[in-house]
């Protein structure tokens, strides 16, 4: 999503596209400096939840734009992350990893509380949700709606270019450049129901019974499209 923000942002003020994964819980003071003095629109990054967001960045109606995955793929794309960086303690089994991730022992603690407190501030105008399943689906369509919500109204060959530069595949071929020995920890398979290789029957039916309780009846539940993507 930076990549496809930085893309879009090049085309239509006419700077040359890069990669800053600028994150506000990474960032230290002489960053973030830096960061103040670029031009306007400025993208930042981050992974945490909404009650520990820098209070400027409400008061101040920066746009949000929140991408959210299903749980189940989630954790396994997690699983294997963990296991594949350095900085991240690793797992021997699933099983240990999965049982963690359901009780929040995991960076940025668990998944429904996270999901819930962005939840609450979703019909906040100056934030909108879109999902990975419905990037994966349909990239051009899901790029329209962000370039849309950001004002940029890049046109149709626009979108085309920002969608062939930010697919999965072209950014796996350039992670070495972009991402140097950790490309193949940030692009793994980019897949839709890879979570149906780990998950056992109980472990389904868990985050199914933690999902209708925390997000079923909720907006970003229904844009999760649930019931197509996480059925055992």
């Amino acid at each position: 999503m930076i990549q496809i923000l930085y893309e879009m942002v090049s085309l239509v003020h006419n700077r040359e596209p890069l990669l800053d994964t600028t994150c506000i819980e990474f960032g230290n003071p002489e960053i973030l400096a830096r960061f103040k003095d670029r031009p306007s629109p400025r993208i930042l990054s981050t992974h945490l939840n909404f009650k520990n967001i820098p209070k400027s960045i409400y008061e101040k109606k920066v746009k949000i734009l929140l991408i959210v995955r299903n749980p189940k793929d989630t954790a396994v794309s997690f699983y294997n992350f963990y296991n594949s960086l350095p900085a991240l303690p690793s797992y021997n089994a699933w099983d240990s990893f999965f049982k963690d991730f359901m009780n929040g022992k995991v960076v940025f603690g668990q998944y429904f509380d996270f999901v819930a407190t962005w939840e609450k501030h979703l019909d906040d105008k100056t934030m909108m949700a879109i999902t990975f399943e419905e990037m994966k689906e349909d990239l051009p369509t899901a790029l329209k709606k962000i370039s849309d919500f950001f004002h940029l109204s890049l046109n149709e060959e626009q979108i085309n270019l920002v969608a062939s530069r930010t697919s999965f595949n072209s950014m796996k071929d350039k992670s070495e450049n972009t991402h140097g020995k950790l490309g193949d920890s940030f692009f793994r398979k980019g897949e839709i129901g890879d979570w149906k290789n780990y998950f056992t029957e109980d472990q389904s039916k868990e985050v199914d019974a933690m999902f209708e309780k925390y997000l079923a009846e909720t907006k970003l539940g229904k844009l999760l499209n649930y019931d197509k993507y996480c059925k055992f």
